[in-house]
């Protein structure tokens, strides 16, 4: 028999809009914009909103004996932030499979709509007490799924799959 699955607030060809920050004067430094660790701040703040939101994951991030775990993160500044500026975080799937996801989440500014971060991250299924990779459960799958076709075909964002390379060699 299928599972009904449903994710609130999901819309086909739109990411999942997730959280919305205000940057406070404390978040900021002595130039006056965002901290970097503050915007890895708000992302983390909205991928605990993710998993709940998406049923991937409780507020405890657990899946039965099972929890998503960060792999890597790679975070774009795009965009200076100020304090009082408010910001809106949204999350896309970009693939997935059988023990793991890769999501880019942005950060764009709700006064003027400009893309001021991205964040994309790897995660993988494991078991909690055996810390040991293990794959998504069926209704998990099915939901990854569901996040799949919603997302697939969005316009690509050019940081997505990005790699900090080498510099180029000097001449």
């Amino acid at each position: 028999m299928s599972q009904s699955v449903h994710i609130s607030g999901l819309t086909t060809g739109q990411p999942l809009d997730l959280d919305d920050a205000t940057v406070s004067k404390g978040q900021t430094n002595a130039l006056g914009h965002l901290k970097a660790a503050a915007y890895v701040q708000i992302f983390d703040d909205a991928i605990m909103v993710f998993f709940p939101a998406t049923g991937l994951a409780d507020g405890d991030l657990r899946h039965g004996e099972t929890s998503p775990f960060l792999m890597d993160l790679h975070a774009c500044y795009l965009s200076e932030l100020s304090a009082g500026e408010t910001v809106r975080v949204a999350a896309r799937l970009l693939d997935h499979d059988a023990k793991r996801a890769r999501l880019i989440m942005t950060m764009t500014a709700i006064a003027d709509g400009r893309l001021a971060a991205t964040c994309e991250l790897l995660l993988i299924n494991m078991h909690v007490e055996k810390r040991k990779p293990v794959a998504w459960s069926a209704e998990q799958m099915a939901r990854w799924a569901m996040l799949a076709a919603a997302h697939k075909d969005l316009p690509p964002l050019p940081q997505a799959g990005r790699s900090i390379g080498p510099l180029a060699p000097k001449s």
